[in-house]
């Protein structure tokens, strides 16, 4: 796509809490071994890394699992927090990246090698800035 403004992309990954198990990030001994664990996490230090070499990244984590999750609300004008995810699902957020790319094409192959490299779909979600102007 030609004459595209540079646009902030959010790519998103999900998974249950087996997901954490399977690196020993959550509760459990990890399921996979040693080298694949070294090998996933060199993968991903790879791919940000060239990413952070071209100027496309703007920053990507993945998160804790997900029994350190906070839900917080306001009731009654206080602030309430209660243990876990606010959304009764099987998936939940597991990492993210933030990119910021120069066209539409070059955010979905970058979300397509993420998705290769977490072995599951992710979601690809446009950023708003200034209002959401640029959508």
């Amino acid at each position: 796509m030609t004459g595209e403004v540079p646009v902030k992309y959010m790519i998103m990954t999900f998974g249950d809490e087996s997901a954490w198990d399977t690196l020993g990030l959550g509760g459990r001994e990890a399921t996979w071994s040693q080298e694949q664990i070294d090998a996933h996490f060199q993968a991903m230090g790879e791919f940000y890394g060239e990413l952070a070499a071209n100027g496309e990244l703007v920053t990507g984590f993945g998160l804790a699992d997900p029994s350190h999750t906070m839900t917080i609300e306001i009731v009654d004008g206080r602030p309430v927090a209660s243990d876990g995810p606010y959304a009764e699902a099987k998936e939940v957020l597991a990492g993210f990246g933030i990119i910021d790319v120069e066209s539409h094409d070059r955010a979905v192959e970058l979300a397509a090698r993420f998705s290769a490299l977490v072995e599951t779909r992710v979601e690809l979600r446009p950023v708003m800035d200034q209002g959401g102007q640029e959508m």
